[in-house]
């Protein structure tokens, strides 16, 4: 067994040589690459890193524009509606005025005396031809003309805004 060891040993030691020869190689070329997906993989976290950061700072350039554009709408339909406000004002001091000039209602005299009996009584005369006679009251008078100069001041509003062009987002 000893003359079969020692001839065997040559080719047994010239072959675990370069058994060891090529792990070594191997072990070389495997710590090259590792090397390099090291190095991709620090690039690869600091464009991730890069694009994290543009991200967030484009988020917030959007919120402070979006933030902005509320403003100024915020702004422009705040002054829409004062300029409303004064109008329907000056409308309504205008239909007052002309409520206040035209002169009080005699009372009817034919209504006087019925006035405890619901139904009694002839009806009034009316004021021109084909028409009854409705007598409104100065309060009640009042009222119609301030919801007609709301009314008027909310027509001007909305014409004014359809004829005014969009605010972009």
């Amino acid at each position: 067994m000893d003359a079969l060891l020692a001839r065997l040993m040559p080719p047994l030691g010239i072959g675990a040589l370069l058994a060891i020869a090529m792990l070594s190689a191997g072990l070389a070329l495997t710590r090259g690459k590792l090397a390099d997906a090291r190095k991709d993989l620090r690039v690869e976290k600091a464009m991730h890193e890069t694009d994290v950061a543009n991200f967030a700072a484009a988020q917030a350039r959007a919120d402070a524009d979006h933030l902005a554009a509320i403003g100024a709408m915020a702004d422009h339909f705040g002054r829409i509606r004062e300029d409303a406000e004064r109008k329907m004002a000056a409308v309504d001091a205008d239909w007052r005025a002309r409520v206040l000039r035209l002169p009080a209602a005699a009372a009817d005299p034919d209504r006087a005396g019925d006035a405890d009996m619901p139904g009694a009584g002839a009806a009034p005369a009316p004021d021109g031809p084909g028409g009854d006679s409705i007598l409104l009251g100065r309060a009640d008078a009042l009222i119609c003309a301030t919801n007609t100069a709301r009314l008027q001041a909310a027509r001007e509003w909305a014409l004014d805004l359809a004829s005014q062009p969009e605010i972009t987002r």
